[in-house]
């Protein structure tokens, strides 16, 4: 008996897991919702069919064969395009975004389907389908349809690779003379004229690091199709959570 109510409370939380992750799929099969592409065309039904690259929306009148690439927004049947648009540019005061960046991420570069580039902006989950973008006192909204790359700049490499060649240089100098055998010079050994040296042999260990630090740093860069689909939602929420 014991058992099989064990076994029954891993099912339910199974299906519940299941569950969650179907939420967060934008284009999950039997979502009612409102879908808008890039030409703009917009139809109002439920998602009754799904391949890799096209999804099949069951409206009132006929089944509507969409490629999953032409798709710029996915919403609720009650948001309006216009609430989108409206809320495209808008300012506010400094207090404000201040209190928002702390749900962003790093600053970043966005490249989009256009060719235009907002480069140095905050990022911010919107909906299952739009991000909000933070630059200054100025928010926009833009569907995750139209991003075709994100880049997230390498922050101080020089000072990182700093800090880790001088920790090296430092351990080299001070462990032979504080751990020095007996027989060893007094003057020159012992805790003491162990961290001098460390100290000495750092700096130079830091320049190199940070010369190599600058050499091999590299920027994150995250590059997509056009179109929304779960595996870009999800690529971008990953990308972003890395860089909080």
């Amino acid at each position: 008996m014991k058992k099989i109510i064990i076994l029954g409370a891993f099912i339910v939380m199974l299906v519940n897991c299941l569950d969650a992750i179907g939420q967060t799929d934008s284009l999950r099969l039997g979502r009612n919702c409102k879908i808008v592409l890039y030409n703009g065309f917009q139809s109002e039904g439920r998602i009754v069919n799904r391949t890799s690259d096209t999804i099949t929306l069951q409206t009132d009148i006929t089944n509507l064969f969409i490629p999953v690439k032409d798709i710029k927004f996915v919403m609720n049947p009650e948001v309006e395009l216009s609430d989108l648009e409206e809320t495209d540019t808008l300012s506010y005061s400094r207090e404000v975004v201040d209190a928002v960046k702390l749900d962003t991420t790093d600053k970043c570069d966005v490249y989009l389907q256009d060719k235009s580039v907002m480069r140095d902006i905050l990022l911010v989950i919107d909906t299952d389908s739009t991000l909000k973008i933070i630059k200054e006192n100025r928010t926009k909204v833009i569907g995750i349809a139209g991003i075709r790359k994100i880049v997230f700049k390498t922050s101080a490499p020089f000072g990182k690779g700093y800090l880790f060649g001088s920790a090296i240089g430092f351990f080299i100098g001070f462990i032979p003379l504080a751990f020095i055998a007996d027989g060893g010079h007094p003057d020159i050994s012992g805790f003491g004229p162990g961290i001098l040296f460390g100290l000495l042999c750092s700096i130079p260990a830091g320049l190199i690091g940070g010369v190599v630090g600058v050499i091999t740093a590299s920027d994150d860069v995250y590059v997509f199709d056009n179109g929304i689909y779960p595996a870009k939602i999800k690529r971008i929420h990953h990308a972003m959570s890395k860089h909080y």
